[in-house]
This record gives structure tokens, sequence and C-alpha cells, in this order.
């Protein structure tokens, strides 16, 4: 059996990396939390837990409530759309959750989290991010792909601010290599 399709986390922000794990949004559509297990991976492999936790179903569905939320309220700020009362209201009832405490090891050298529910605590700390990104000084970075089958989120720390792409290893270099394409259908044949 193959194994999963690797989690990205280049988007620049945790909650953003979280909104990436649905690819492909306005085309092919790849959902990388399709199970519950899933969910538990991306938590452990985002660093927000030392393993994956065991997810409850009512936590995934919460956990893709989010996701979703984030993901509307973000993109309806970048398009200057109503932003969905809904969106806002999931996304603050998250936040609201209590996040793991940091407890130090008897030897003073190791950290560990504890919490009744790593993964409420683990959406607790996406959720957080996300308001920080959306009401900081970052918010002026986030940006959309422009790569048409992409349009995934990110921020865009490049100097000037002026990156276009994602990733130019993916969407960036798709878009070349089709600009370069076209130019060459559209140069006359000599003949």
């Amino acid at each position: 059996m193959p194994s999963p399709p690797a989690f990205r986390f280049n988007a620049g922000h945790l909650s953003l990396d979280f909104v990436t794990t649905l690819r492909h949004r306005p085309s092919k559509r790849l959902d990388l939390l399709s199970a519950p297990a899933d969910l538990g991976r991306w938590i452990a492999a985002a660093g927000l837990w030392d393993e994956a936790p065991a997810v409850s179903a009512a936590d995934f569905a919460r956990a893709i409530a989010l996701r979703e939320a984030i993901n509307d309220v973000t993109r309806a700020r970048l398009t200057q759309a109503p932003i969905p009362p809904a969106s806002v209201d999931t996304v603050n009832a998250c936040a609201a959750e209590p996040e793991a405490a940091l407890h130090l090891d008897a030897d003073g050298w190791r950290a560990t989290r504890v919490s009744p529910n790593p993964v409420r605590s683990a959406l607790t700390r996406i959720a957080r991010d996300a308001i920080d990104l959306l009401t900081g000084p970052e918010q002026r970075l986030l940006k959309i792909c422009d790569q048409p089958d992409c349009r995934m989120l990110f921020v865009d720390a490049s100097p000037g601010a002026r990156r276009r792409w994602c990733s130019m290893e993916r969407c960036g270099n798709r878009a070349k290599v089709a600009a370069f394409r076209t130019r060459l259908t559209a140069e006359p044949q000599e003949g």
C-alpha cells in the first residue's frame, strides 16, 4: 500500500500549514486529513505533540470545521469579501479552549506537554495562531498562490514581498514551464 502524501509545512504559519492539508482546493482536491488518524499524524508532524494522539470522531469533525473556518476567514480578508460570522465563531471557540501546559522534567533538561485532550490543545494553538496572523503585522504579507489549480494561502516573507507562488519549486516552476511552452507555440515556424 502506498504511503500517504507528505504534509507540507511551507505556508509560513502553523494555521496556514493546517489549511494546506486540503490541497488543490479549486481543482482536484486532495484531502490529507481523510480520517482521524491522519489528524493525529499531522499534529505530531507539526510538532504540536510528541507522538500522534488518538483522535475522536468529535475532535476530528471540530478540526475539519476549524480548518475550513480559517480558510474562509483568510480568503475573505484577502479578497475583501464579507467574512462569514460562523467561521469567526468557530475560530474563536477553538481559541478559547485551554492549551497544553509545559512541565519541566525532573532533570531540568526537557519540557513535556501535558493536557487532558492533546487534540483540543493542538486545535487551540492553531486557532490562536490564525488570530495572531490575521490581526498582527504579518497580515499584510498574506497571499494566495497565483497558480489557478493551487490557490494555496501563504505568508510572503521574501524580500520586497513580490512572491507570486506558494513555492517556486512547485507552482512557480509549473507556471514558468507553461509560459515557455506558450511562447514556443506562438513563435512563427521557419520553413
